[in-house]
Protein backbone atom coordinates (compact mmCIF):
# COMPACT_ATOMS: atom_id res chain seq x y z
CA UNK A 1 0.00 0.00 0.00
CA UNK A 2 2.77 2.52 1.01
CA UNK A 3 4.25 1.55 -2.94
CA UNK A 4 1.03 2.53 -4.53
CA UNK A 5 1.16 6.24 -2.39
CA UNK A 6 4.15 6.69 -3.11
CA UNK A 7 3.87 5.33 -7.08
CA UNK A 8 0.98 7.81 -7.43
CA UNK A 9 2.62 10.82 -5.70
CA UNK A 10 5.30 10.65 -8.12
CA UNK A 11 3.15 10.33 -11.02
CA UNK A 12 1.43 13.39 -9.70
CA UNK A 13 4.66 15.14 -10.09
CA UNK A 14 5.12 14.08 -13.38
CA UNK A 15 1.78 15.18 -14.24
CA UNK A 16 2.82 18.72 -12.38
CA UNK A 17 5.84 19.11 -13.81
CA UNK A 18 3.94 18.36 -17.57
CA UNK A 19 1.26 20.91 -16.77
CA UNK A 20 4.44 23.31 -15.89
CA UNK A 21 5.86 22.97 -19.18
CA UNK A 22 3.08 23.44 -20.62
CA UNK A 23 1.96 26.59 -19.17
CA UNK A 24 5.36 27.95 -19.84
CA UNK A 25 4.74 26.77 -23.53
CA UNK A 26 1.95 28.13 -23.69
CA UNK A 27 2.70 31.70 -22.41
CA UNK A 28 5.69 31.46 -24.96
CA UNK A 29 3.49 30.96 -27.66
CA UNK A 30 0.83 33.32 -26.70
CA UNK A 31 3.63 35.94 -26.37
CA UNK A 32 5.12 35.06 -29.54
CA UNK A 33 1.72 35.19 -31.20
CA UNK A 34 1.03 38.27 -29.49
CA UNK A 35 4.45 40.14 -30.88
CA UNK A 36 3.27 38.96 -33.79
CA UNK A 37 0.15 40.63 -34.30
CA UNK A 38 1.04 43.75 -32.68
CA UNK A 39 3.71 44.06 -35.49
CA UNK A 40 1.28 43.04 -38.45
CA UNK A 41 -1.19 45.43 -36.70
CA UNK A 42 1.96 48.34 -36.56
CA UNK A 43 2.41 47.09 -40.41
CA UNK A 44 -1.11 47.69 -41.05
CA UNK A 45 -1.84 50.96 -39.27
CA UNK A 46 1.68 52.03 -41.66
CA UNK A 47 0.75 51.01 -45.34
CA UNK A 48 -2.68 53.03 -44.23
CA UNK A 49 -0.97 56.06 -43.10
CA UNK A 50 1.18 55.96 -46.38
CA UNK A 51 -1.73 55.73 -48.51
CA UNK A 52 -3.14 58.68 -46.74
CA UNK A 53 -0.47 60.21 -46.95
CA UNK A 54 0.49 59.87 -50.88
CA UNK A 55 -3.46 60.91 -51.35
CA UNK A 56 -2.79 64.34 -49.51
CA UNK A 57 0.22 64.51 -52.11
CA UNK A 58 -1.65 63.48 -55.09
CA UNK A 59 -4.36 66.14 -54.38
CA UNK A 60 -1.74 68.51 -53.92
CA UNK A 61 -0.13 67.54 -57.47
CA UNK A 62 -3.69 67.60 -58.96
CA UNK A 63 -3.92 70.97 -57.95
CA UNK A 64 -0.51 72.38 -58.76
CA UNK A 65 -1.39 70.66 -62.49
CA UNK A 66 -4.68 72.71 -62.59
CA UNK A 67 -3.32 75.96 -62.31
CA UNK A 68 -2.04 78.04 -65.22
CA UNK A 69 0.95 79.67 -64.37
CA UNK A 70 0.69 81.37 -67.86
CA UNK A 71 -2.42 83.41 -67.30
CA UNK A 72 -2.04 83.91 -63.36
CA UNK A 73 0.88 84.61 -61.10
CA UNK A 74 1.98 82.32 -57.96
CA UNK A 75 0.54 84.47 -54.92
CA UNK A 76 -0.44 83.26 -51.24
CA UNK A 77 -4.42 83.55 -52.56
CA UNK A 78 -3.61 80.88 -55.08
CA UNK A 79 -5.89 78.14 -54.47
CA UNK A 80 -3.10 75.33 -54.79
CA UNK A 81 -0.92 77.69 -52.08
CA UNK A 82 -3.72 78.63 -49.52
CA UNK A 83 -6.80 76.56 -49.69
CA UNK A 84 -8.25 75.35 -46.05
CA UNK A 85 -11.46 73.62 -47.48
CA UNK A 86 -9.51 71.12 -48.83
CA UNK A 87 -5.78 70.59 -47.77
CA UNK A 88 -6.87 70.73 -43.89
CA UNK A 89 -8.66 67.76 -43.49
CA UNK A 90 -8.57 65.40 -46.67
CA UNK A 91 -10.80 62.49 -45.44
CA UNK A 92 -9.97 59.06 -46.87
CA UNK A 93 -11.31 56.02 -45.41
CA UNK A 94 -11.22 55.96 -41.40
CA UNK A 95 -8.03 58.70 -41.61
CA UNK A 96 -7.86 61.45 -43.13
CA UNK A 97 -4.67 64.06 -44.53
CA UNK A 98 -3.08 67.54 -43.78
CA UNK A 99 -1.05 69.67 -46.39
CA UNK A 100 0.35 72.82 -45.18
CA UNK A 101 3.35 74.31 -43.39
CA UNK A 102 4.09 76.39 -40.70
CA UNK A 103 5.11 80.21 -41.06
CA UNK A 104 5.33 83.38 -38.55
CA UNK A 105 2.98 85.77 -38.10
CA UNK A 106 4.52 88.69 -39.03
CA UNK A 107 6.17 86.66 -42.60
CA UNK A 108 3.28 88.18 -44.49
CA UNK A 109 1.56 91.13 -42.75
CA UNK A 110 2.43 94.71 -43.30
CA UNK A 111 3.95 95.13 -39.29
CA UNK A 112 6.23 92.40 -37.52
CA UNK A 113 4.16 90.30 -35.34
CA UNK A 114 5.97 90.11 -31.60
CA UNK A 115 8.91 87.42 -31.25
CA UNK A 116 6.63 85.49 -28.69
CA UNK A 117 3.70 84.98 -30.81
CA UNK A 118 3.77 81.28 -31.80
CA UNK A 119 3.75 79.61 -35.60
CA UNK A 120 0.75 79.50 -38.00
CA UNK A 121 -0.25 76.77 -40.37
CA UNK A 122 -0.95 77.43 -44.36
CA UNK A 123 -3.04 74.65 -45.99
CA UNK A 124 -1.81 74.64 -49.26
CA UNK A 125 1.58 73.74 -50.87
CA UNK A 126 4.52 75.69 -50.48
CA UNK A 127 6.15 78.02 -53.00
CA UNK A 128 9.90 77.32 -52.97
CA UNK A 129 10.42 80.25 -55.12
CA UNK A 130 9.34 82.45 -51.67
CA UNK A 131 12.36 81.46 -50.47
CA UNK A 132 16.36 82.48 -51.10
CA UNK A 133 18.55 79.87 -53.09
CA UNK A 134 21.42 78.94 -50.76
CA UNK A 135 23.40 78.22 -53.64
CA UNK A 136 22.85 81.81 -55.21
CA UNK A 137 22.45 84.03 -52.48
CA UNK A 138 25.50 86.35 -51.67
CA UNK A 139 27.56 86.10 -48.71
CA UNK A 140 25.80 89.92 -47.72
CA UNK A 141 22.23 88.48 -48.84
CA UNK A 142 22.94 85.12 -45.90
CA UNK A 143 24.19 87.78 -43.81
CA UNK A 144 20.93 90.09 -43.93
CA UNK A 145 19.06 86.65 -43.96
CA UNK A 146 20.40 85.67 -40.80
CA UNK A 147 20.51 88.07 -38.90
CA UNK A 148 16.69 88.77 -40.08
CA UNK A 149 15.28 85.44 -38.36
CA UNK A 150 17.96 85.07 -35.64
CA UNK A 151 19.12 87.31 -32.36
CA UNK A 152 22.66 86.67 -33.37
CA UNK A 153 25.84 89.56 -33.53
CA UNK A 154 27.14 90.66 -36.93
CA UNK A 155 29.98 88.88 -36.78
CA UNK A 156 28.25 85.61 -35.86
CA UNK A 157 26.52 86.25 -38.59
CA UNK A 158 29.23 86.26 -40.62
CA UNK A 159 30.91 83.38 -40.04
CA UNK A 160 27.21 81.35 -40.44
CA UNK A 161 27.53 83.47 -44.02
CA UNK A 162 31.12 83.09 -45.19
CA UNK A 163 31.13 79.46 -43.45
CA UNK A 164 28.36 78.59 -46.29
CA UNK A 165 29.89 80.25 -49.04
CA UNK A 166 32.91 78.26 -48.52
CA UNK A 167 31.05 74.85 -48.12
CA UNK A 168 29.79 75.60 -51.84
CA UNK A 169 32.78 77.28 -53.68
CA UNK A 170 34.90 74.48 -55.34
CA UNK A 171 38.09 76.64 -54.43
CA UNK A 172 40.22 75.99 -51.12
CA UNK A 173 40.67 79.60 -49.97
CA UNK A 174 39.02 80.40 -46.51
CA UNK A 175 36.80 83.39 -46.53
CA UNK A 176 38.23 85.63 -43.15
CA UNK A 177 35.43 84.44 -41.23
CA UNK A 178 34.67 81.09 -43.17
CA UNK A 179 35.70 77.99 -42.78
CA UNK A 180 37.48 74.90 -44.87
CA UNK A 181 38.75 71.72 -44.93
CA UNK A 182 41.45 72.66 -42.49
CA UNK A 183 38.98 73.31 -39.92
CA UNK A 184 36.50 70.69 -40.32
CA UNK A 185 39.50 68.35 -40.42
CA UNK A 186 40.47 69.66 -36.78
CA UNK A 187 36.99 68.90 -34.98
CA UNK A 188 36.64 66.00 -32.86
CA UNK A 189 34.89 64.41 -35.79
CA UNK A 190 36.51 65.65 -38.64
CA UNK A 191 35.55 65.67 -42.32
CA UNK A 192 36.02 67.73 -45.21
CA UNK A 193 34.53 70.75 -46.74
CA UNK A 194 32.28 69.77 -49.53
CA UNK A 195 33.26 72.68 -51.83
CA UNK A 196 30.07 72.05 -53.85
CA UNK A 197 26.32 72.64 -54.44
CA UNK A 198 24.06 72.24 -51.54
CA UNK A 199 21.88 69.35 -52.40
CA UNK A 200 19.86 69.33 -49.70
CA UNK A 201 19.35 71.71 -46.65
CA UNK A 202 20.32 68.66 -44.06
CA UNK A 203 23.78 69.96 -44.88
CA UNK A 204 23.65 73.07 -43.04
CA UNK A 205 24.34 70.70 -39.95
CA UNK A 206 27.83 70.55 -40.55
CA UNK A 207 28.09 74.33 -41.46
CA UNK A 208 30.75 76.43 -39.23
CA UNK A 209 28.63 78.44 -36.30
CA UNK A 210 25.28 76.72 -36.57
CA UNK A 211 24.22 74.65 -34.33
CA UNK A 212 20.48 73.11 -33.15
CA UNK A 213 19.30 76.03 -32.00
CA UNK A 214 20.36 78.26 -35.20
CA UNK A 215 18.96 75.84 -37.68
CA UNK A 216 15.80 76.06 -37.57
CA UNK A 217 15.18 79.20 -37.33
CA UNK A 218 16.85 79.65 -41.19
CA UNK A 219 15.96 76.78 -43.17
CA UNK A 220 12.53 77.66 -43.70
CA UNK A 221 13.93 80.65 -45.79
CA UNK A 222 16.25 78.37 -47.53
CA UNK A 223 15.99 76.25 -50.79
CA UNK A 224 17.95 74.52 -53.26
CA UNK A 225 16.08 74.38 -55.73
CA UNK A 226 15.51 76.78 -58.14
CA UNK A 227 17.53 79.43 -60.44
CA UNK A 228 17.96 82.19 -57.97
CA UNK A 229 14.98 84.57 -58.55
CA UNK A 230 12.85 85.43 -55.76
CA UNK A 231 8.96 85.52 -56.61
CA UNK A 232 8.05 88.66 -54.70
CA UNK A 233 4.17 87.73 -54.44
CA UNK A 234 5.62 84.77 -51.59
CA UNK A 235 8.83 85.77 -50.48
CA UNK A 236 8.58 86.55 -46.72
CA UNK A 237 9.43 89.68 -44.69
CA UNK A 238 12.81 88.08 -44.35
CA UNK A 239 13.57 87.31 -47.45
CA UNK A 240 12.80 90.89 -48.86
CA UNK A 241 15.14 92.03 -46.12
CA UNK A 242 17.70 89.53 -46.97
CA UNK A 243 17.59 91.24 -51.04
CA UNK A 244 19.01 94.97 -49.38
CA UNK A 245 15.59 96.41 -49.80
CA UNK A 246 14.53 98.52 -46.68
CA UNK A 247 11.74 98.48 -44.20
CA UNK A 248 9.53 100.93 -45.47
CA UNK A 249 9.71 99.54 -49.14
CA UNK A 250 9.36 96.12 -47.59
CA UNK A 251 6.13 97.46 -45.90
CA UNK A 252 4.67 98.98 -48.87
CA UNK A 253 4.94 95.55 -50.70
CA UNK A 254 3.08 93.91 -48.09
CA UNK A 255 0.55 96.39 -47.73
CA UNK A 256 0.31 95.98 -51.52
CA UNK A 257 0.17 92.38 -51.29
CA UNK A 258 -2.61 91.90 -48.30
CA UNK A 259 -5.11 94.54 -50.49
CA UNK A 260 -7.43 96.36 -49.08
CA UNK A 261 -8.60 94.79 -45.87
CA UNK A 262 -4.69 94.73 -44.68
CA UNK A 263 -4.76 91.03 -44.31
CA UNK A 264 -2.60 88.42 -45.93
CA UNK A 265 -4.22 85.28 -47.85
CA UNK A 266 -7.46 86.71 -47.93
CA UNK A 267 -9.57 87.16 -51.24
CA UNK A 268 -8.50 90.97 -52.34
CA UNK A 269 -4.77 90.53 -51.84
CA UNK A 270 -3.34 91.92 -54.78
CA UNK A 271 -0.75 90.04 -56.96
CA UNK A 272 2.28 91.85 -58.73
CA UNK A 273 2.18 90.70 -62.74
CA UNK A 274 5.21 91.37 -64.49
CA UNK A 275 8.31 91.45 -62.45
CA UNK A 276 9.88 93.92 -65.16
CA UNK A 277 7.84 96.45 -63.76
CA UNK A 278 6.97 96.20 -60.18
CA UNK A 279 7.97 100.07 -59.35
CA UNK A 280 5.08 101.12 -62.11
CA UNK A 281 2.66 98.48 -60.12
CA UNK A 282 3.79 99.31 -57.07
CA UNK A 283 3.49 103.24 -57.65
CA UNK A 284 -0.12 102.89 -58.63
CA UNK A 285 -0.75 101.89 -54.78
CA UNK A 286 1.87 103.77 -52.93
CA UNK A 287 3.72 106.61 -53.29
CA UNK A 288 7.99 105.38 -53.79
CA UNK A 289 10.65 107.32 -53.15
CA UNK A 290 13.40 107.62 -55.95
CA UNK A 291 15.94 105.84 -54.00
CA UNK A 292 13.13 102.96 -53.89
CA UNK A 293 12.51 102.99 -57.54
CA UNK A 294 15.79 102.45 -57.63
CA UNK A 295 16.22 99.98 -55.00
CA UNK A 296 13.73 97.83 -57.34
CA UNK A 297 15.23 98.50 -60.52
CA UNK A 298 18.51 97.00 -59.59
CA UNK A 299 16.96 93.93 -58.53
CA UNK A 300 15.12 93.46 -61.51
CA UNK A 301 17.80 94.44 -63.74
CA UNK A 302 20.19 91.65 -61.50
CA UNK A 303 17.90 89.24 -62.27
CA UNK A 304 16.58 88.70 -58.36
CA UNK A 305 12.73 88.87 -59.04
CA UNK A 306 9.65 87.13 -60.22
CA UNK A 307 6.20 86.96 -59.99
CA UNK A 308 5.89 83.25 -60.76
CA UNK A 309 7.08 80.09 -59.33
CA UNK A 310 7.20 76.23 -61.38
CA UNK A 311 8.74 74.69 -57.85
CA UNK A 312 6.80 73.65 -54.67
CA UNK A 313 7.12 72.07 -51.34
CA UNK A 314 4.31 69.55 -50.39
CA UNK A 315 4.20 68.44 -47.43
CA UNK A 316 1.47 65.67 -46.31
CA UNK A 317 0.69 64.14 -42.89
CA UNK A 318 -1.67 61.45 -42.03
CA UNK A 319 -3.59 60.13 -39.52
CA UNK A 320 -6.05 57.63 -38.52
CA UNK A 321 -8.88 57.89 -36.72
CA UNK A 322 -9.15 55.25 -34.44
CA UNK A 323 -5.08 54.68 -34.09
CA UNK A 324 -2.15 56.64 -32.67
CA UNK A 325 0.51 57.35 -35.11
CA UNK A 326 0.89 59.63 -38.01
CA UNK A 327 3.18 59.32 -41.78
CA UNK A 328 4.42 62.46 -42.98
CA UNK A 329 5.61 62.68 -46.92
CA UNK A 330 7.88 65.44 -47.81
CA UNK A 331 8.33 65.84 -51.40
CA UNK A 332 9.68 68.83 -53.49
CA UNK A 333 7.54 69.12 -56.93
CA UNK A 334 8.74 70.88 -60.30
CA UNK A 335 5.57 71.72 -62.46
CA UNK A 336 6.58 70.77 -66.27
CA UNK A 337 3.33 69.57 -68.25
CA UNK A 338 4.31 67.19 -70.66
CA UNK A 339 2.41 67.81 -74.04
CA UNK A 340 2.61 64.31 -74.82
CA UNK A 341 2.31 62.28 -71.75
CA UNK A 342 0.03 65.01 -69.82
CA UNK A 343 2.03 64.05 -66.64
CA UNK A 344 1.72 67.67 -64.47
CA UNK A 345 5.55 67.79 -63.63
CA UNK A 346 8.33 66.35 -61.69
CA UNK A 347 9.57 64.61 -58.22
CA UNK A 348 12.32 66.18 -57.39
CA UNK A 349 12.65 65.00 -53.97
CA UNK A 350 10.68 62.34 -51.75
CA UNK A 351 11.58 62.23 -47.79
CA UNK A 352 9.07 59.73 -45.43
CA UNK A 353 9.02 59.05 -41.77
CA UNK A 354 6.16 58.09 -39.55
CA UNK A 355 5.95 59.78 -35.88
CA UNK A 356 4.48 58.51 -33.23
Amino acid sequence: MKFKTRETGSILVLVLWMLGLFTVFAVYLGISVRQRLDFLERLETRNKLLLIAEAGVKKAVSEIGNFDAQAMRVSLKTPMCNQESIFSKGVVNDGYFRVGYKYMPGDYTPDAAADDETELTMFGVNDLSGRMNINTASRSELIRLIRAVTDLEPRDADIIASSIVDWRDEDTQSLPNGAESAYYRSLSLPYNCKDRSFQALEELCYIKGINAEILPKIRSYLTVYGTGQVNINTASRSVLRALGLNKKLIRKILLFRCGEDGIATSIDDRVFINAGVLSAELSKIYALAPSEVTELNILVSQGKLSTSSEIFLIQSESALNYRKGRCQIRCVFKKDIDPDTKKAGLILSWRLRYLN
